[in-house]
């Protein structure tokens, strides 16, 4: 069972995440979401989101395979979040969602069905590893969509075919390749994560992309040489938080001695910096 003060922990930082957003809010300044945004003046908005990318990509790159639970978190978190804003944007450029503070909504509210989720994917590791196959093709597709002006694949219908195919690939790998597409899935989603929230203050345009692929609305995305060089960034952030989970992490991905109670056969849940092995 979840410990309540660990919960309650969990539950207070995300309400330090989302206050910026409601007094941004109120005093009734630009909420956008920003992202790929390279003109106006960075938004709380940009910050608290690039901070969650770039925190939450370290944990991922080079911790994946270690902090068990927190790892099947940050697969539902990513998964509810992305899935809630594709939803939501779509209905705000659509005006399904209006109001001055439509972009607020959009990002607090997708935030927090990320959090639920993640929540709920700690339960269920089997569907989670699958998820993170999943997740990985799907990156993997962003990723060399972004390597042309307007998506190496142009059309709407021919970008959506290419992420299913990578997604259901990734899928299936994760059926076969447990351990080692845990360490890459990882890896590669933490990499891209870092990047993107880096870009987010840099704004090299590379974060454009995520609006241009992942909306039905025509989104122009430009590549230049800094977009270059932050998708050759990613790469290297790749193969070093792959080859420092393979050396560092061989353990098998799953719930570690000591995260059992053996008087009662239930799991205990742990936050990643305790010491596992030392839990009584």
């Amino acid at each position: 069972m979840v410990n309540k003060s660990n919960l309650l922990l969990v539950l207070t930082c995300l309400i330090g995440i989302l206050f910026p957003f409601i007094t941004n809010a109120q005093q009734k300044v630009d909420p956008t979401f920003g992202v790929g945004n390279q003109n106006g003046n960075l938004t709380p908005h940009e910050i608290i989101a690039g901070v969650i990318l770039i925190v939450t990509g370290i944990i991922f790159c080079f911790f994946g395979r270690r902090v068990y639970r927190l790892t099947l978190f940050l697969i539902g978190f990513y998964v509810g979040t992305i899935i809630a804003w594709i939803i939501l944007f779509n209905g705000q450029q659509g005006g399904i969602v209006k109001g001055a503070a439509s972009e607020t909504i959009v990002l607090v509210v997708s935030l927090a069905i990320g959090f639920v989720v993640g929540l709920l994917f700690m339960c269920c590791s089997t569907i989670a590893i699958w998820v993170l196959g999943a997740l990985g093709g799907y990156t993997l597709a962003m990723f060399i969509l972004a390597f042309r002006s307007g998506g190496v694949i142009h059309s709407n219908a021919g970008r959506i075919i290419f992420i299913v195919v990578l997604t259901v690939l990734g899928l299936l790998l994760a059926c076969f390749f447990k351990n080692t597409l845990v360490i890459l899935a990882t890896a590669f989603i933490g990499a891209y994560a870092i990047i993107l929230g880096i870009d987010l203050f840099v704004r090299t345009g590379f974060a454009q992309s995520v609006r241009t692929f992942m909306t039905s609305h025509d989104i122009p995305y430009e590549t230049n040489r800094n977009v270059y060089l932050m998708l050759g960034g990613m790469i290297i952030l790749f193969i070093i938080g792959t080859i420092f989970q393979f050396r560092y992490h061989k353990n098998e991905f799953g719930p570690v001695a000591g995260s059992v109670r053996p008087e009662t056969g239930k799991r205990r849940f742990h936050l990643p910096w305790r010491n596992r092995h030392n839990a009584v």
